[in-house]
């Protein structure tokens, strides 16, 4: 093996792992279809979450709260989507309570159709005590994990994607819990940092509303915009009147798709019933939220 030869196969290690290719020539355009969905701690039945994610042809899906690895497996197979997401599965019966995490870590799970090249698994805080587990980032403080993957498009498009799921509860008059979703998300812009080259999708549920639907000061929102984030719902939809895009509760828009500046909105909506066979609130405590982006020329 000679040394040019030993020098080629190190740099596509080491592009295998970050994703980036000095003076790669960008991929043909496409069309990525996205779905993002707090699935409250697997309440729907396999099946029909596989009918909602199929009727509505995402080619990228995030789930929240999706606590079950056999369930999280099946879907993936009923899919035929590649899957990944961390944490374990718990090893004894506890209570069935929305915000209980311990040591099931609540994992954020991507299901794609592209080639996943690279995973990264940021597990919840609570896991983090225990000096055992892998996966452990102190450099990110996310209070229910997420999911970073590298992904490879058919067309030759690499795409990254986080899967998140923000701290809950209190208003953004709450300094405390707004500024702990801050220090979240300022977190996994560190890491996200890193593949600026690329187009970056963020999505899950913020746990926060949006700056452009109220006039408050809502800081995860406000920054991503600042970091040259766009929210894809509001891009498409600006008159909050008329598409105020509520996911959860009466009044509540906390679901999102961001992405950067190499990606551009096309479309979103809101699942609702009536749509891509979802039955809606009954479903989950959420509604899903789907978007197109385009990327690569």
């Amino acid at each position: 093996m000679t040394p040019h030869t030993r020098f080629q196969q190190l740099s596509w290690v080491i592009v295998a792992f970050f994703g980036i290719v000095v003076g790669e020539t960008r991929a043909s355009g496409e069309t990525i279809k996205v779905l993002t969905y707090n699935i409250h701690m697997w309440q729907p039945k396999v099946d029909d979450l596989a009918a909602v994610i199929k009727a509505s042809g995402a080619d990228i899906v995030g789930l929240q709260e999706a606590w079950s690895e056999s369930k999280n497996l099946e879907l993936a197979k009923k899919l035929g989507f590649h899957v990944a997401f961390g944490g374990q599965n718990p090893t004894q019966r506890v209570p069935r309570k929305a915000h209980w995490i311990n040591r099931h870590h609540m994992p954020q799970v991507l299901l794609t159709r592209h080639r996943i090249v690279s995973v990264r698994h940021f597990n919840a805080m609570e896991a983090k005590k225990d000096k055992t587990n892998p996966d452990l980032h102190d450099d990110v403080p996310i209070f229910r994990g997420g999911t970073l993957a590298l992904l490879e498009t058919a067309k030759g498009n690499r795409i990254v994607v986080f899967v998140l799921h923000l701290h809950p509860w209190g208003g953004p008059d709450n300094e405390r819990m707004t500024n702990m979703r801050l220090a979240e998300i300022k977190g996994i812009q560190s890491v996200l940092k890193k593949h600026a080259d690329l187009p970056v999708i963020l999505l899950g549920d913020f746990n926060t509303e949006s700056h452009h639907d109220r006039k408050t000061d809502y800081k995860v929102t406000r920054y991503l915009e600042k970091q040259g984030y766009t929210d894809l719902y509001r891009a498409v939809h600006p008159n909050v009147k008329t598409h105020p895009g509520v996911t959860c509760g009466k009044d509540g828009r906390i679901d999102f798709i961001f992405h950067n500046r190499h990606a551009k909105s096309v479309d979103a909506k809101v699942i609702t019933d009536q749509q891509f066979g979802s039955r809606g609130y009954k479903q989950s405590d959420h509604l899903g939220v789907f978007g197109v982006v385009t990327v690569g020329k």
